[in-house]
């Protein structure tokens, strides 16, 4: 949102639910609105719902509402139609994942149908969407913006190998730990350590699998990650699926190579195998063990991969991104 700000986007963000300060910084310029001060059951309170979020886009004259994730959609596109403006449904989520949530499938199936333009971020996804339903919305790929890219030196005697993110089975870090059971076997590993920063459900059973394993750290998550990729000699991603990993982007963006399993969606559009990283088949420890041990003992080609990820990282910056977006927006206000 920040960043259409910057290209001269009027950027209003609405909420269902007043939920205090947002997760993340916002432009002074964006105003902040909710339609409720206190937590509504979507299907219970559809029609209050629909009509209220239908009246703020009259009164406030939007041109364009973009709806965060699908589950939203189940209101946000009759709203929209309500209202007579353009309705964009922004899906964050790989296409094949519902969690488990009916919601996120009738969303979905109503954003399809009934959007102006639905917005993914792989285009694995947009060819997953046109085989799973009906798709009558204009389907885009916009990935997410990567951080700046770093100028700092390749860390050449580093032998740190970062992973981070919520310890849940969704991140696989428990394939990640029989993993490096294997590396810890191989005398190429000697002098290196994994470090796994996060926090999350699965942190007991984790550590009690880490048992034996003598150069693994599973610590808190910081606000200061940043520190870790200056000194990270490679990256690991062990996810089972995703939608588009920002730990991959940040990691490209401080210049660390990565290893990652090529699940259905992500990793494959980031990383560019042999040239920024690795990619390996998904949920097989003894692959992500075999390519962690090649680059170990390849410091030239980390060096190389680390160069070329910043160039690659260039591509996810915020100025091309932004200028995806616009270009949408501006297609769907014509």
């Amino acid at each position: 949102m920040n960043g259409l700000v910057r290209q001269g986007c009027d950027v209003r963000l609405v909420e269902l639910v007043g939920a205090g300060a947002p997760a993340f910084p916002l432009s002074p310029e964006i105003a902040v609105s909710s339609l409720f001060d206190r937590p509504v059951k979507i299907f219970n309170s559809w029609f209050r719902i629909v009509w209220r979020l239908s009246r703020l886009l009259k009164r406030e004259r939007i041109d364009t509402l973009v709806v965060v994730e699908s589950t939203h959609a189940l209101y946000g596109v009759a709203a929209a139609r309500l209202a007579g403006v353009r309705c964009i449904v922004w899906e964050h989520f790989n296409f094949n994942v519902t969690l488990n949530r009916r919601k996120r499938v009738w969303g979905r199936q109503i954003a399809a149908r009934w959007a102006d333009d639905v917005v993914v971020l792989t285009q694995r996804d947009t060819a997953l969407w046109r085989e799973g339903t009906t798709v009558r919305a204009r389907l885009t790929a916009i990935p997410n913006m990567a951080p700046p890219v770093t100028d700092r030196p390749y860390p050449e005697a580093s032998r740190l190998v970062l992973a981070a993110g919520r310890l849940t089975e969704q991140k696989g870090y428990d394939l990640l730990l029989r993993a490096w059971r294997i590396v810890e076997q191989d005398p190429r590993s000697v002098g290196w350590e994994l470090l796994i920063r996060g926090d999350g459900p699965d942190r007991a059973a984790l550590l009690q699998q880490a048992e034996g394993l003598h150069h693994v750290t599973i610590a808190p998550a910081t606000g200061g990650i940043d520190a870790d990729y200056a000194r990270a000699a490679l990256f690991v991603a062990s996810s089972r699926y995703e939608g588009l990993p920002m730990v991959l982007l940040e990691a490209m963006s401080a210049g660390v190579p990565v290893v990652a399993f090529d699940c259905e969606t992500g990793p494959a559009e980031i990383v560019r195998d042999g040239e920024t990283g690795s990619l390996v088949p998904p949920e097989e420890p003894e692959a992500l063990a075999v390519a962690l041990l090649e680059l170990m003992g390849a410091p030239e080609q980390r060096q190389r991969m680390s160069v070329r990820s910043r160039q690659r990282a260039v591509e996810f910056q915020e100025s091309p991104v932004m200028a995806r977006w616009k270009t949408l927006l501006q297609h769907t206000s014509g």
